[in-house]
């Protein structure tokens, strides 16, 4: 067990963010006031949607560079878009930040009962990964179905990860072995034969989509392989 000091020392960085989040917070609400920026007042949900992807992009990106005072930019960057989505909400009585915060961390510590709960610690991440999708689908299996949608503003080939995800393993397998990948193929080749651009593309999407289905079988990440295919061609 830790003594008073070691307790007191791992505190310190958390304490020390909960003040810097709450002076971020502070003065974004003074940049909506009547007396700030006439710009960051226009603003809406609406109007930061770019914002919110361009940033999350040039994070992922930084990453991908191994950049890290790049990594901590950009991370300041994509929390400001939140404090500000959080912000706007508070102003129309919906909720703030605090609501915000309060959510993510009852959320991290419902799905963490190996680490916050009476559970057995978690022999490994799989077994960790797996407790969290059990009781994230528990969850998730009384909301209406709207509730779950996908986010159509994801990349593509995300997309595709995420709706094979929602299939699961058995429909996932079903599927690879009776339209896999070089099936799918072959129908692309008869197609562009034939001359017929729209079972061309239908057939190509569902190249896409079987890509995505043997990457998460084999546990690999097509975005990143992507990304990382395409810098190789860019040198």
């Amino acid at each position: 067990m830790k003594n008073p000091e070691e307790t007191s020392a791992a505190l310190e960085p958390a304490a020390a963010g909960a003040a810097e989040v709450a002076g971020l917070v502070e003065v974004m609400a003074k940049l909506r006031s009547e007396d700030g920026c006439p710009w960051d007042r226009e603003q809406t949900w609406e109007s930061l949607r770019r914002y919110v992807l361009e940033e999350a992009y040039e994070l992922v990106d930084a990453v991908d560079r191994k950049d890290p005072a790049a990594v901590l930019e950009e991370c300041g960057d994509l929390l400001l878009e939140v404090v500000f989505m959080a912000q706007i909400a508070h102003e129309e009585g919906r909720f703030g930040m605090a609501e915000v915060a309060r959510g993510i961390t009852r959320k991290l510590i419902r799905r963490h009962p190996h680490v916050f709960g009476g559970q057995d610690r978690a022999s490994d991440a799989d077994e960790a990964f797996a407790s969290w999708e059990a009781i994230k689908a528990a969850e998730k299996s009384g909301r209406p179905a709207s509730g779950d949608r996908l986010p159509r503003g994801l990349p593509a080939l995300l997309l595709a990860m995420k709706a094979v995800e929602r299939g699961g393993a058995a429909e996932d397998d079903e599927e690879a072995d009776r339209d896999g990948i070089l099936p799918t193929v072959e129908r692309m080749q008869a197609a562009r034969r034939a001359g017929d651009l729209d079972k061309l593309e239908t057939a190509l999407g569902d190249l896409l989509l079987a890509v995505a289905r043997g990457a998460r079988r084999d546990g690999l990440d097509p975005e990143s392989a992507l990304r990382n295919a395409v810098r190789r061609l860019s040198g």
